[in-house]
């Protein structure tokens, strides 16, 4: 991991440094910079990532001084938080933990395994900022999905990293992102929402890279437009009416890969028992609604290609959480209707990890949806545009 991210910093100032050398006319200093860029990124990595091994070696060889660790709190002092406090108090890392916060009157201050109770819930702010706190775990494992999502929204008020030790956040660990302790694993949460990229940058890129897009696939659609036309009856696209951000509705555009004016109460009543019973999001099979031309645009994605267009009108982004139908809004729960906080996206984790998988239930591709809403950045939407490339190629997105 760290590779990775010294990697990508590197990679960083490389394109900035490129963009800078463009501006200068004299083509000696542009041949020359050529090849100071390449050795400032061939040598660049090497160095830097050296510096940063022998430095945690040493980190962690002082493992036991106080200054190098990381000042930390857990939240839940029940059988996971013990088990946490237990790693924690001897394992020689870069942990020092302070304490406890848990809301049960009977556990104020408690020892548990030589570590207090400090408070509840509601005194994480003054607890954070009288012990100088720099991370909060929460390990907490006997909740309902909303309370856990209300003690996340808590913690961001503090501005601390956050780290998951849940068993709810367990698709995240097995598919895309944890950190790992000798007997557990935690999940981070950055909560990048407010930053400049997703606020600002993402926007550009959407506009610039749907506009190359369509460019680039233009013949192709016309050709699928024909296909469309000539093996079935009724309009080219599918336009419907979908929940975007803050609960706001807009026009859906797809290709039509259905029968004209076909009923919608067979995938309502489905979507209904999927939501309710927490059961894997999966197309419908056999489905008697979906045209020939229909079945092989499903299995490629390529049905999806018009939402180009809500991209451009600014409904959607190209990553996101994927839209959902009215009627599939109306039942959700609170925290369910969480996704909704950003744009909606053509493609997201849940597709490029969990579409038509056994393994991923509704729920777990919400919080595949929750997890990207708060460690939105240009580097996780760069990891999913290039990973939803050989889902589309392959058609493992649309079975």
């Amino acid at each position: 991991k760290n590779l990775i991210l010294v990697f990508k910093s590197i990679m960083a100032a490389s394109v900035i440094l490129i963009v800078i050398t463009f501006f200068f006319k004299d083509r000696e200093f542009q041949d020359n910079s050529r090849f100071s860029l390449l050795l400032f990124f061939i040598l660049g990595n090497i160095l830097v990532f050296g510096y940063r091994y022998t430095f945690l070696k040493i980190f962690r060889g002082s493992s036991g001084v106080e200054i190098f660790k990381r000042r930390i709190i857990t939240i839940g002092a029940g059988d996971a938080g013990r088990n946490f406090a237990k790693e924690i108090k001897t394992a020689a890392g870069h942990l020092n933990l302070i304490g406890f916060i848990d809301d049960d009157d009977n556990k104020q201050g408690v020892e548990i395994e030589g570590f207090k109770v400090l408070g509840k819930l509601s005194d994480l702010l003054k607890i954070v900022d009288s012990n100088a706190i720099d991370e909060i775990f929460i390990t907490i494992k006997s909740i309902t999905y909303e309370n856990l999502m209300a003690i996340i929204e808590k913690t961001k008020e503090t501005k601390c990293q956050i780290n998951l030790v849940s068993p709810y956040f367990g698709v995240v660990e097995r598919k895309f992102d944890s950190q790992e302790y000798k007997d557990f694993k935690s999940v981070p949460i950055y909560s990048n929402i407010t930053t400049i990229y997703p606020n600002y940058i993402k926007r550009i890129l959407d506009i610039v890279l749907s506009i190359i897009i369509l460019l680039i696939i233009l013949p192709f659609l016309l050709i699928i437009s024909l296909i469309i036309g000539l093996t079935s009856r009724g309009p080219v696209f599918y336009k419907t009416k979908v929940i975007g951000k803050n609960g706001k509705e807009f026009i859906w555009y797809k290709f039509r890969t259905m029968t004209h004016n076909h009923s919608d109460e067979m995938h309502k009543k489905y979507l209904t028992e999927v939501i309710k019973n927490n059961k894997p999001v999966k197309k419908i099979e056999n489905d008697a609604r979906i045209t020939l031309a229909g079945r092989f645009l499903r299995k490629y994605s390529l049905d999806e290609f018009p939402q180009l267009i809500n991209v451009l009108k600014g409904d959607m982004s190209l990553i996101g959480p994927r839209p959902c139908l009215p009627y599939e809004y109306d039942v959700m729960t609170e925290w369910h209707r969480r996704r909704t906080k950003v744009l909606p996206g053509m493609s997201g984790l849940w597709q490029i990890a969990g579409r038509n998988k056994a393994d991923v239930s509704f729920n777990d591709s919400l919080i595949l949806d929750l997890y990207y809403i708060d460690n939105i950045s240009f580097w996780l939407d760069l990891k999913i545009l290039v990973k939803t490339i050989p889902v589309v190629i392959f058609g493992r997105g649309g079975k």
